[in-house]
């Protein structure tokens, strides 16, 4: 998958629900919880970060990071919200 800078579609829901994150998608009518990390990921994705950018932050934001495929942990969470139609489709 080659998402150069991600864009989180506008029409999903976002709810703080206490150290995860809720999104609702209307157009399928599912739920998806994200923890820390992948709320982070979700929040970075506004068409101005690139998955290297997104990496970054992800390493400055978790202690013990440096510990973790961080590179490739984005690129799964990346392709989980692709795969579950939360970006929009890029040209």
């Amino acid at each position: 998958m080659n998402i150069t800078k991600p864009v989180c579609k506008p029409d999903i829901t976002v709810k703080d629900i206490g150290g995860e994150t809720l999104l609702y998608s209307a157009d399928d009518e599912a739920i998806h919880i994200l923890n820390p990390t992948a709320q982070l990921i979700w929040e970075l994705c506004n068409g101005e970060h690139t998955a290297e950018d997104i990496e970054r932050a992800v390493r400055a934001s978790f202690s013990g990071a440096d510990e973790h495929d961080v590179a490739g942990d984005v690129r799964r969470a990346l392709a989980v919200f692709a795969g579950k139609g939360l970006l929009k489709k890029m040209a």
